[in-house]
């Protein structure tokens, strides 16, 4: 099959709620994130501010072939449409059981009509891939509209065993910090509690202003835990009965991703909290018998992937594509000039 015959019958579409047959989809989506669900996209839409979600699709008659939820949010005058929420994964959904040729017609077409959301205040669009064929998305991604941005994530494999994973993977000088917080009287702590979780925000909170950065909505993360306990955890480390580190997690492609995290910035060098909430993510990878730990994107190899290299992290590729009507080109240029002057004195 051409790739024109392969694309002769496909058609778009986009809704601002699931369409029929998402869930499907999904389930039938190798390497599908559990970002791209329908729970997830719902809740983020609801507790992100102003913030509303578009599902663009790809059918040949009434079969759903492929498809993409978007998160749209407006800052700065500027509204994104993002597949992923602040680090997460989120690209293409394609059916698994599609051919080649049918397969890349099915991501040509989605990426088209994504792209053609672009327009008015809509100046961004971005989507994350992962998984084995990243790199087929990419190419299938007309380089004059959009541009890849690769970067690694930091794995831990956890396949071997709680054991294996401390004795083989971790460095010494992280086991001697584990177990010195845990002398001093850390407790290590994993589920659902949403109260725990409420205890810990302010913590969190705080983290988010020192870099700058929104933090993701209290009323979000409590969704998450209480609609999906299976699929979430709150990983947390106590202290005295005090919650002092805690990462909110979910369980994606048989891994765990830790991806909300702060801790009491008072304790790193005494109590070694990071060290103790990286240990709770494992045990509790091992303990659902999940294959790894994702702990998230690295840029360069600065002195947080040193830290989680010596955690037994492995790095993995990851693919970012984004595409910029004029107007988010010319809002990321003036970005920059304002950028560039700040401090300048007469």
């Amino acid at each position: 099959m051409t790739g024109g015959d392969a694309a002769h019958d496909l058609t778009t579409a986009i809704a601002d709620a699931p369409p029929p047959g998402w869930d499907d989809l999904w389930s039938r989506t190798p390497d599908a994130e559990f970002t791209q669900t329908s729970l997830w996209s719902e809740l983020a839409a609801r507790h992100f501010p102003a913030a509303f979600a578009r599902w663009h699709t790809v059918r040949a008659g009434d079969d759903l072939l492929g498809g993409a939820v978007l998160l749209g949010r407006a800052r700065r005058g500027l509204v994104r449409l993002e597949g992923q929420v602040e680090g997460t994964v989120g690209g293409p959904l394609v059916r698994g059981d599609l051919g080649p040729a049918r397969r890349d017609a099915v991501v040509g077409r989605l990426l088209r009509s994504i792209a053609d959301a672009l327009g008015g205040r809509t100046g961004l669009v971005a989507l994350t891939a992962s998984g084995h064929d990243r790199d087929r998305v990419a190419a299938l991604a007309p380089p004059r509209t959009w541009r890849r941005d690769d970067y690694d994530s930091a794995i831990v494999d956890c396949r071997g065993g709680l054991d294996q994973v401390g004795r083989e993977l971790w460095t010494n000088n992280r086991r001697n910090e584990r177990n010195r917080g845990l002398k001093r009287g850390a407790t290590l702590h994993s589920g659902a509690d949403v109260q725990a979780l409420t205890e810990w925000y302010p913590l969190y909170e705080a983290k988010a202003a020192q870099w700058s950065q929104a933090p993701v909505p209290l009323a979000f993360l409590a969704s998450l835990l209480e609609a999906a306990p299976g699929a979430t955890s709150f990983d947390h480390v106590r202290l005295d009965g005090a919650v002092v580190a805690g990462h909110v997690g979910f369980v994606s492609r048989g891994r765990l991703v830790a991806w909300q995290g702060a801790v009491r910035p008072d304790l790193v060098r005494t109590h070694f909290p990071t060290t103790l909430l990286y240990w709770r993510n494992v045990m509790t990878a091992c303990e659902r018998g999940l294959e790894a730990v994702d702990f998230g994107g690295c840029v360069g190899r600065d002195t947080l992937w040193d830290f989680k290299r010596r955690c037994g992290a492995v790095a993995e590729p990851r693919t970012q594509l984004l595409a910029r009507s004029w107007y988010g080109r010319a809002h990321r240029r003036f970005a920059g000039l304002v950028r560039g002057s700040a401090g300048v004195g007469p």
